[in-house]
């Protein structure tokens, strides 16, 4: 799964790696414990080409009769997105992805308590994160943009703490997520594979990552 990212990096920075064309976030705080509800950035493709922006973190169906309420998934899994109803259309009509410098996942001690570690990429840059996103409109309320980060089987470096990982993309496979001419469903899943394993980073992280109100870059070392 992907249940705790870091989202740390300024506008600027995420629109350099990411070709961006067009910002329309002003400020992207540093955080260093981001978890489902809380508004992350996220980068799609509009007729004005890549857009920088924030979308919330957990998909509201467009049919819910209140975003705060019901089911909001935080991840869809590659392996049917294809198929559940929730994700199907998303995965052909609108898919983006959500830049963090890494993501966290726990191995229980032998005592129970439960210790962190902090994935990222081996070569420092960003982690394209492999999302599809839904708009949600009410009467008489804002319009809610959410999205919903895809997992895939771990790979050799998260497998010991956890059976799935989020769908990293890289190279060739992001600007294929991320080009809206591409609406064959099966080659969008091809895309959603585990890195190799060299590709990824592990180390302990504190404990304080535990409670989602902690947050700041001390939470990255134990």
């Amino acid at each position: 799964m992907c249940g705790r990212l870091v989202s740390a990096q300024p506008p600027a920075v995420i629109a350099a790696q990411f070709d961006v064309d067009e910002v329309v976030v002003d400020t992207l705080p540093p955080r260093y414990n981001v978890a489902p509800t809380a508004v992350v950035p996220a980068v799609a493709t509009t007729r004005s080409g890549r857009r920088l922006g924030v979308m919330s973190w957990g998909l509201v169906p467009p049919w819910a009769d209140d975003p705060l309420r019901g089911p909001r998934p935080a991840n869809a899994r590659a392996e049917t997105i294809a198929e559940k109803p929730l994700f199907a259309e998303a995965l052909v009509r609108r898919r983006s992805v959500v830049p963090a410098d890494g993501f966290y996942e726990w191995r229980t001690s032998p005592d129970g308590t439960k210790q962190p570690f902090y994935i990222s990429m081996t070569d420092g840059s960003l982690l394209a994160l492999a999302a599809v996103w839904q708009r949600w409109e009410g009467p008489g309320s804002p319009a809610l943009v959410s999205c919903a980060i895809v997992t895939t089987a771990a790979n050799e470096t998260v497998r010991p703490l956890h059976n799935r990982m989020p769908a990293v993309l890289v190279g060739h496979a992001l600007g294929q997520w991320l080009d809206p001419s591409l609406g064959d469903r099966r080659s969008l899943q091809s895309l959603l594979r585990p890195l190799p394993a060299g590709a990824l980073t592990i180390a302990p992280a504190s404990r304080l990552v535990n409670s989602t109100a902690n947050d700041g870059p001390q939470l990255l070392s134990a």
